[in-house]
């Protein structure tokens, strides 16, 4: 995309300014703006705090890290620099720059809290490595960052309310840059703070055409035979031309983004996005038994007397690696066999789901494992599945190394939903072991339309210690599935957030919780290499990947029970109790609870009426300088009508306005400002009562801020960059300018190429550029990196060239900068991942002087 700013001439480098006001500042100040080439200005996203001596401090001769405590307010993002002793970074070619750093051990903040207050430290250590830090609240021991992206967390569940000393250590052997977050909203705790980098399958992309296109569909395939394949009524997966293939360059990942945003650029296209890859997440009588401690957790003995036939006449799908088969000759599994029906293999586009066992880390077979946790018959043989009556239709998505595309996913969730609302679906139950994809329109539209036929989904929430959300568990249709360890703790693996629906044992390998002298490993069906082959057998595995198959082993058994159960009965039944041991308050963690299969199955056999109303979206964060309006919609759940319906109460800093008589109900919230007390967080619930006795408590945050003139993001570098990368994937830096904090905000302007040499790192010539600013506060070399504010014109994720013409001026420029990235979802549906993406190399200043101008590109 392209931005080209032009304005009206008055002569060289002046132009005529409308629309804006400067009369705040003097009249030298405005003239050296007006003669700027390019000049603008930063605001910063709200709450945002710098560390007080990063190395833009550090970095000056003579100075020395901060002894004072640094006062926080009560919602802040903040980023840091931290680091054990001083030295130089490693010279990688495209992480960092070989730079000096200095020693800075600790940072302290004082911080208030209250109970029931979480405050979450990130690390993004340095040069690419990981490094460990240290999170501890004055009064509570330390708590170290762990996990895939290395987050450690405090939560003050009782105390008073008071200002609380907070410190952040170094407990690893290189710098890190870390961010240390309070926040009372919803937005900036479920932000993302690192570049979006989904792996994606190359010359290859998921195309949505119009509905006014659909006869164009046809000349578009008969255009490239061979290169498009149906996945929907409307959805094609396209493959790369071998013209543009040809044109590659070296750089295939680029180019197919490339492609994508040339795709879009079409007519008859609606939407164009690259087909992700997705990956694994990693009864009594049976001679197992005694190691599935997980079945007694989840009550299942109990369930088994309530639905003895096990789910019998109930399909479950197993979206996954397949199931093993010794050879073209044997059956599946043995302890699978008798339950298996045909199913269909979407790698290999064949019947023969097979198992390949192929699975970093090893052969686990996966799916085999996933299936029999579900199915697995009772025989006196090995190990019995939840739903061991059920039928097992085998589905295989995922290939060698356990990885997958989000094109074969569609493509198999449209087959088992089997066509228009007429067709019965080729199951009732679909189990996703995977995940790891971005939000994707066409893969929420296929699990819809599977939903309006009575199917439900279930998918592992991931196993990556993080709240960031993992399609499709996080997927409004599907029960989102964290894992706990023998002691109904979260694994410490799992991923968590407020898009995590129930939990389920997954096992932890690296602990006994239950104290039963054993790993809290999940066991069932595999196989293993005996005699130079491999065999039927079985295994102990870990992670969401275990638990999901758990809570589809119960649905199986609630369906039967009860065939006509939909997921607004499930969903009902979930937030009303009846599926988990339910504490009464939802948490981040374990959603409404480790499931419970006794109590599960017994509130479908003995049927629900209900009714139970649910709240779209479940918590309300409104602001000032986020929404400040809110329409939530009250789902009933049940075959109840809802009688007496009223809003009874709600904080006195919102307006309630409600309509019980639509379908679905719905009440108009509005913040009311001149009732908050500035930039202090207020919440309360919205209390809805209906059916006599009955209520449904929303829960709301309300913050005025007025934090603007108080927000600093650090230093920053304002760039004019070229708009391709270098042979290393780099960014490099044609012109460069510095700007601190003003007031709140950030003021820039470049200056015209006088033609002598050498060139000085604010002056630009005429061309294209990308815009962009950032900290650099670990002094590596480079801005925009995880940890660091950054900034992109327009917007951030959807950067637009800027071009530059000599005799013309562009001005007030005007970009946002903060610590949180752009995120893939149906919010943001044109943001594409970046891959191996290290933010942009910062000019340095001993080069820029040595070179002349036509040498400078060759050295960055």
């Amino acid at each position: 995309m392209r931005a080209l700013i032009a304005f009206f001439v008055l002569s060289p480098w002046m132009v005529v300014l409308t629309g804006c006001s400067d009369s705040g500042r003097s009249d030298g100040e405005a003239s050296e703006r007006l003669s700027s080439p390019l000049s603008g200005s930063i605001a910063i996203e709200a709450n945002t705090r710098i560390d007080q001596d990063t190395m833009d401090q550090l970095g000056r001769e003579g100075a020395a890290p901060a002894n004072a405590e640094q006062k926080l307010p009560a919602s802040f993002v903040l980023a840091g620099y931290v680091s054990r002793n001083s030295g130089t970074y490693p010279a990688l070619a495209s992480a960092c720059q070989p730079q000096n750093y200095e020693t800075d051990l600790i940072d302290t903040f004082s911080v208030p809290m209250a109970a029931g207050e979480t405050i979450v430290l990130k690390s993004f250590g340095t040069c690419g490595i990981e490094v460990a830090l240290e999170l501890q609240v004055e009064g509570y021991p330390p708590v170290r960052t762990a996990g895939g992206d290395e987050t450690a967390q405090f939560r003050l569940n009782s105390g008073s309310a008071d200002d609380y000393e907070v410190v952040v250590r170094n407990v690893g052997n290189l710098p890190a840059r870390y961010m240390l977050l309070k926040t009372a909203g919803t937005s900036q705790q479920n932000a993302a703070y690192q570049w979006p980098d989904h792996r994606f399958v190359e010359g290859e992309a998921i195309v949505t055409l119009k509905e006014s296109e659909l006869g164009q569909l046809s000349s578009l395939s008969a255009q490239a035979p061979g290169t498009a394949r149906k996945l929907g009524s409307r959805t094609w997966l396209r493959t790369m031309s071998v013209t543009a293939r040809a044109q590659d360059r070296g750089r295939p990942a680029p180019d197919t983004l490339d492609w994508i945003r040339s795709l879009r650029q079409q007519p008859e296209v609606e939407s164009a996005a690259p087909n992700y890859r997705m990956q694994s997440q990693s009864p009594v009588g049976e001679p197992l038994y005694n190691k599935q401690w997980h079945y007694g957790m989840i009550n299942g003995p109990v369930a088994w007397q309530i639905e003895p036939s096990g789910g019998r006449g109930v399909n479950v799908a197993v979206l996954d690696t397949g199931l093993f088969r010794e050879s073209d000759v044997s059956g599946w599994h043995p302890d699978l066999a008798r339950n298996v029906v045909p199913g269909w293999d979407f790698v290999d586009n064949d019947g023969d789901p097979r198992d390949p066992g192929s699975s970093i880390g090893g052969n686990v077979f996966h799916g085999t494992h996933v299936a029999g946790t579900i199915a697995s018959v009772i025989d006196n043989k090995g190990s019995g599945g939840v739903a061991f009556g059920s039928d097992l239709l085998p589905v295989r998505v995922l290939g060698e190394g356990g990885t997958g595309s989000s094109a074969d996913l569609i493509d198999a969730i449209a087959w088992l939903v089997n066509g228009s609302s007429g067709q019965s679906p080729r199951a009732d139950i679909v189990n996703m072991s995977l995940g790891g994809l971005p939000e994707i329109p066409q893969l929420e539209s296929a699990i819809a339309a599977g939903v309006n036929k009575g199917m439900l989904f279930v998918a592992a929430a991931g196993n990556g210690a993080s709240t960031a959300k993992s399609y499709p568990a996080a997927s409004r249709n599907v029960l989102a599935v964290s894992a706990v360890d023998g002691a109904r703790n979260l694994a410490s693996y799992s991923n968590y957030g407020n898009w995590i629906d129930l939990a389920a044992p997954g096992g932890d390998a690296g602990r006994d919780a239950n104290t039963d002298g054993e790993a809290d490993l999940v066991w069932s069906t595999s196989a293993a290499l005996k005699s130079g082959r491999y065999q039927p057998d079985y295994r102990g595995l870990q992670g969401t990947s275990m638990a999901a198959p758990h809570v589809s082993g119960v649905l199986a058994m609630m369906k039967a029970q009860k065939p006509d159960l939909d997921y607004g009965n499930v969903r009902a039944l979930l937030e009303s109790g009846e599926l988990t041991g339910y504490s009464g308050s939802r948490s981040d963690q374990l959603g409404y609870g480790v499931l419970d299969a006794a109590k599960a199955v017994s509130a479908a056999s003995q049927g629900f009426a209900g009714p139970v109303l649910s709240a779209s979206p479940a918590v309300v964060s409104l602001s000032n300088e986020g929404v400040e309006t809110q329409v939530v919609e009250l789902n009933v759940y049940g075959s109840a009508p809802v009688t007496g319906a009223s809003v009874e109460s709600h904080p006195a800093w919102l307006s309630v306005e409600s309509d019980f008589a639509a379908e679905p109900i719905v009440l108009d919230v509005v913040l009311l400002r001149d009732k908050l007390t500035p930039d202090v967080p207020a919440r309360g619930d919205i209390v809805v009562g209906y059916n006599v006795n009955k209520k449904l408590r929303i829960p709301v945050i309300g913050q005025l801020i007025t934090d603007e003139k108080a927000r600093n993001a650090g230093k920053h570098f304002i760039l004019l960059v070229d708009t391709e990368p270098n042979q290393q994937g780099v960014y490099l830096a044609e012109a460069q300018v510095t700007a601190t904090v003003q007031d709140g905000e950030y003021l820039f302007h470049f200056e015209a190429d006088d033609g002598e040499e050498p060139r000085s790192l604010n002056e630009v010539t005429p061309g294209d550029y990308y815009l962009v600013a950032g900290t650099d506060i670990d002094g590596d070399g480079f801005i925009c990196q995880a940890g660091e504010a950054c900034a992109e014109y327009p917007v951030a994720g959807l950067r637009e060239v800027v071009t530059v013409r000599s005799g013309q001026s562009i001005s007030d420029l005007r970009m946002t900068t903060g610590f949180s990235r752009p995120t893939i979802s149906a919010a943001s549906p044109d943001v594409l991942p970046r891959p191996g993406f290290q933010g942009y190399r910062l000019i340095n200043s001993t080069d820029r002087a040595a070179v002349t101008n036509s040498q400078i590109k060759a050295l960055q």
